[in-house]
């Protein structure tokens, strides 16, 4: 299933982490094959957030995910003119870079790349750049779902709702970097803009969080809190979590029946 994550400001809601984060909790929990994707390069972007460099085998040596990593030219731009070859350590999580020749590198070629190599059986995450641009139109335009990820604040959320935005009206909702003096809160999206509750989910700021996915060891400080007690600042931060990715999961198997018992219509 393709699943579109998208913001519609940036910087403020934490899609890359949102998708970092939400892949490696849907292994963890559920043991199903997640591809993770990106069609943008930032600063500390989706496989730099995974892979942390030299360090990161020994310190996760127990926990095994595989990257299938492309393309050459697409790593030097990330990486700074050193390649790295492919990483093999499980088959449950994998980062598929999408690859392409300049303006065509994270449109629509890219994404058709992107569906070749995914499994029948997997579950595939997008985290799509913010804004409308071409490459991000053609992934919302054929996404089976997509998640917003909205800042906390109600003027931005307000500001998405007013937009002539079509795909809103199925979409999972999640508030990323979640605080709890944010001014807009699921009870908000509930009773303003007539959400279900099942289809809202939270991502609470961590700086735990925060500080792993700049070293690149998100996946390490994510199974090693997985079960943590309440005494831990993780505590919460996981409970929520947890909790989003157990609705985003029974929400999208509830629209790919859906879309599957459309198609048998046809």
């Amino acid at each position: 299933m393709n699943i579109a994550f998208w913001s519609n400001v940036r910087h403020q809601s934490g899609v890359t982490s949102g998708v970092a984060l939400i892949g490696i909790l849907w292994v963890e929990l559920f043991g199903e094959e997640i591809a993770v994707t990106s069609n943008h390069i930032c600063n500390f972007g989706l496989a730099k957030r995974l892979y942390g460099g030299s360090g990161y085998e020994e310190r996760t040596a127990q926990k095994a995910y595989r990257y299938v990593l492309g393309e050459p030219e697409y790593f030097r731009m990330l990486y700074g003119g050193k390649v790295r070859s492919t990483l093999c350590l499980n088959d449950n999580l994998r980062f598929i870079p999408m690859e392409g020749y300049k303006s065509d590198l994270f449109g629509a070629e890219g994404l058709r790349g992107v569906k070749k190599k995914v499994t029948e059986n997997e579950y595939l995450l997008i985290d799509t750049a913010c804004g409308c641009g071409l490459g991000s139109q053609k992934i919302l335009e054929e996404a089976e779902l997509t998640v917003v990820i909205l800042p906390s604040e109600k003027e931005s959320v307000d500001m998405f709702f007013q937009s002539e935005i079509s795909f809103k009206e199925n979409s999972f909702f999640i508030l990323g970097k979640y605080r709890t003096e944010s001014s807009c809160k699921p009870s908000y999206l509930t009773s303003k803009y007539r959400i279900p509750r099942s289809r809202i989910g939270m991502i609470p700021y961590n700086a735990g969080f925060e500080q792993a996915m700049k070293e690149g060891s998100t996946i390490a400080y994510v199974t090693r809190n997985m079960n943590c007690s309440k005494r831990n600042n993780a505590y919460r931060f996981i409970r929520c979590a947890t909790e989003t990715v157990k609705k985003l999961r029974e929400y999208a198997n509830g629209r790919r029946d859906l879309l599957c018992g459309e198609c048998d219509e046809v």
